[in-house]
């Protein structure tokens, strides 16, 4: 392919985001782009209720398609097929690349072999306390990350792609031609992990940088944000691919803060009958909670990080335990 006939495709997924759209586009008009590369913008919007699509074509988006209730891998699926460049990339409506983000991207995507590209997102400046503490959860989970520098992660780099911040070549496409339907969230790790698998070139690159502008402030929101991540088929499509060798840390964990926290029942309720002594079956739910926190915080080299991961934890594994035993089958976007 020559290059002036370089096109990114840059896909982006919506539901009632009409006050980010506008700060997307000017980032995206914004980008530097390397000689004789230029982009194609398309939106695909799940049924928003407020103006999204109305302003989406007000800043000029190439293309705007609209499936009401339609699932979030179906309308992925969608802006796939709609795409007519040879590059494809996918954006939250309110994430916003870097200038040199498409920069770094570009030597790897036209490597002549499958590529798959992105890194965790990072909070806005102005972000508080549960948003840094996540941010730093996702930039340390992955042992090779905690080393600050511009290396590429490849062993295990799935888990720190999401299609907040997704680039690949259409090369990927002949080995993972789409997203999976039948899954209602947690698609896009489920199409990283199936790319690695197949032995494409995945790869987590820190210099794509992306501020994501709508993480949870508050409690609750990050609280109905896990419950509504949280999927038990896409635990289960993982732990039958890999056999539990890979992509199953999160699988783990709730599994063991559910059962942790079933003792843990067990242990409040024996004690108001029999004896105190069985208030020490409340160990093991600390335990799982705060192993995963003192892990993440030596890496990140912060005490304090330490005791908001303590509290960030037990509301993920309260969320994941929730959608282990079916009770939200109804589970609606936590910006709803």
């Amino acid at each position: 392919m020559n290059a002036e006939f370089h096109v990114l495709s840059i896909m982006v997924v919506a539901l009632n985001e009409e006050r980010h759209i506008p700060g997307l586009k000017t980032a995206l008009d914004k980008l530097d782009l390397p000689a004789g590369w230029s982009l194609e913008t398309i939106l695909v919007d799940g049924g928003s209720s407020d103006a999204t699509v109305e302003v989406a074509r007000m800043v000029d988006f190439d293309e705007c398609l609209v499936l009401p209730g339609a699932s979030i891998p179906v309308c992925r699926n969608r802006a796939l097929q709609a795409a007519r460049g040879g590059f494809l990339a996918y954006l939250d409506a309110d994430c916003m690349p870097d200038r040199d983000w498409l920069q770094h991207a570009v030597p790897w995507l036209l490597k002549p072999l499958p590529v798959l590209l992105g890194y965790p997102v990072q909070p806005s400046e102005a972000g508080n306390w549960i948003q840094r503490a996540w941010h730093a959860h996702w930039r340390h989970k992955h042992g090779a990350a905690q080393a600050a520098g511009p290396a590429p992660i490849t062993s295990g780099a799935f888990r720190l792609i999401t299609t907040r911040n997704m680039l690949f070549n259409r090369k990927l496409l002949d080995v993972v031609p789409a997203f999976d339907e039948t899954l209602t969230t947690g698609e896009d790790t489920d199409f990283a992990f199936r790319a690695e698998q197949a032995g494409c070139h995945v790869l987590a690159l820190p210099t794509l940088r992306v501020t994501h502008l709508g993480e949870p402030a508050t409690l609750r929101q990050y609280y109905r944000q896990q419950l509504w991540h949280a999927n038990r088929k896409a635990y289960a499509t993982i732990l039958k691919s890999s056999g539990g060798k890979a992509g199953a840390h999160a699988i783990f964990f709730s599994i063991a803060f559910l059962l942790s926290l079933v003792l843990a029942a067990l242990g409040l309720i024996l004690a108001c009958l029999l004896s105190p002594w069985h208030l020490l079956w409340l160990m093991p739910l600390a335990a799982v909670t705060v192993g995963p926190a003192l892990l993440i915080a030596d890496r990140a080299n912060s005490p304090v990080l330490f005791f908001r991961l303590i509290v960030l934890y037990f509301l993920y594994g309260l969320a994941r335990s929730v959608d282990l035993l079916g009770l939200s089958p109804r589970k609606k976007s936590w910006k709803s």
